[in-house]
């Protein structure tokens, strides 16, 4: 089963936070448990040896056991008290003192009892009656023995005892809570990730269904969703502009051909019924019409076969300054009858590209710039190279493009201004063939437009090595 981004955040969290928190708390409770036990064995130990260390310090006094015996009588009570039985011995191995034998066996109880309770305390730690013999001497002559029987190796206290208990409590508990806390800060994460992701998901969804919006998505301060956030908004923004451009299209291809139909059917009908005497004259309006409808299919197909690449480019090798003087020496007249004044500068550059479409893409540039161009405007046309691209750049001051309308004029159809495109001729089509044939090239094309002050359009094309 599938399971949301949500639920798939909220576990990995979950799980990667009982693996990192349980393990830490395992370490940290076995490497307390092994060094609190090392300690309780160095401290057993080091009071073991003070009993050797004492006995040792009352045969130095005298040189001799036999003035000492009411003080190791004395030191064996005491240690008996500790649950610990010393047994001494001389030189000659013999028992210089020993416990009673009901003395012993009650001291074995005690240790037996203690045992069995600090297991119980303990639960993972082992203790067991443990017996020693370890040499008694006066500097390096061996005086005597002692034999010692104790709990061990690890005999903790109860204080001891309680200890470590209360800290291993309050490792699993703080250990707990924290997985508590991990528990709730993963569910507040999962949530703050998966929100604007099933948002985005559902707002996608109605983009599938064609329905077209911004999305009203606060910002989540997380880069990548961010940027997720504005690039379905901006698809939502474009599919919207290419639906609202195909409604034109249907329009303005509608409008375009029953112009000449509803011409030429007239005509063709009248001179059936008789109205209209058949003629030369006639004969070539109803032509004319039919080129017109003609000439719109030509360019759609044009424009169809660049962008699908079915047109392979004829590169040959041409300087572009030469070419761009060529066309602007076409529309001298034009340039004259509008009164717009149009230089060329920069040096002569050589190119690798198809001639005849570059020729198209600078004429439709340049006709544009003309149409757009009041009279007494001028136009600047500036060749460029650098190491590795070649750049053609034609700006006019003319009325310049509304801003909410520069990103959209290379969409075929497309038409700033409508109703002047349509006095000039325009269909729409001609910066959209311009895009695609560049594409083709591999080159770029931006535009720069002030509205009311001019526009500047700007083509990169990568340098023949």
């Amino acid at each position: 089963m599938k399971r949301t981004i949500k639920w798939q955040l909220l576990l990995s969290f979950i799980s990667l936070s009982f693996i990192l928190l349980g393990g830490v708390s395992w370490i940290t409770l076995n490497l307390m448990e092994s060094h609190f036990a090392d300690y309780v064995k160095e401290r057993q130990e080091s009071e073991l040896k003070e009993y050797t260390s004492e006995l040792e310090a009352l045969y130095r006094e005298d040189d001799t056991w036999e003035e000492d015996s009411q003080a190791i009588q004395s030191l064996g009570r005491n240690a008996l008290q500790h649950a610990v039985i010393l047994k001494i011995y001389d030189e000659d191995g013999q028992l210089l003192w020993s416990p009673s034998p009901s003395e012993e066996k009650e001291a074995k109880d005690k240790i037996q009892n203690h045992l069995l309770y600090m297991e119980q305390m303990m639960e993972n730690v082992e203790s067991d009656y443990v017996q020693s013999r370890m040499p008694l001497y006066n500097g390096s002559k061996e005086v005597g023995l002692v034999e010692i029987q104790f709990g061990g190796p690890f005999a903790y206290t109860e204080h001891e005892a309680f200890f470590i208990s209360n800290m291993r409590n309050i490792l699993i508990m703080v250990t707990l809570i924290s997985l508590l806390i991990s528990l709730i800060f993963a569910v507040l994460v999962a949530k703050k990730l998966s929100a604007p992701i099933v948002v985005i998901n559902d707002f996608t969804t109605e983009i599938a269904k064609g329905r077209y919006s911004s999305l009203p998505l606060e910002e989540s301060g997380i880069r990548e969703i961010d940027d997720l956030r504005d690039s379905v908004n901006e698809l939502s923004l474009q599919l919207q502009r290419q639906q609202e451009i195909r409604n034109r299209l249907s329009s303005d291809i509608a409008h375009e051909i029953r112009t000449p139909l509803t011409t030429l059917k007239g005509n063709i009908e009248a001179m059936i019924d008789g109205v209209w005497e058949v003629s030369e004259e006639r004969l070539y309006r109803c032509y004319e019409e039919v080129n017109r409808i003609t000439r719109l299919i030509g360019e759609i197909d044009r424009i169809n076969e660049i962008e699908s690449q079915e047109s392979q480019l004829q590169k040959s090798t041409f300087d572009l300054k030469e070419l761009s003087q060529q066309i602007v020496d076409n529309f001298q007249a034009l340039l004259i009858e509008r009164q717009i004044h149009c230089s060329i500068s920069g040096n002569s550059v050589l190119v690798s590209a198809d001639r005849d479409k570059m020729h198209q893409v600078i004429t439709n540039l340049l006709f544009n710039a003309i149409k757009f161009t009041p009279s007494g405007g001028k136009i600047d046309i500036h060749v460029s190279q650098s190491r590795a691209t070649v750049s053609f750049r034609i700006g006019d001051n003319g009325q310049g493009i509304p801003p909410d309308e520069v990103s959209q004029i290379f969409e075929r159809f497309y038409m700033a201004e409508p109703s002047r495109n349509s006095q000039l001729g325009g269909q729409g089509i001609g910066l959209s063939i311009v895009k695609s044939i560049i594409h083709a090239h591999h080159g770029t094309i931006s535009v720069d437009s002030v509205y009311g002050k001019g526009t500047t359009f700007t083509i990169t094309l990568p340098k023949n090595k």
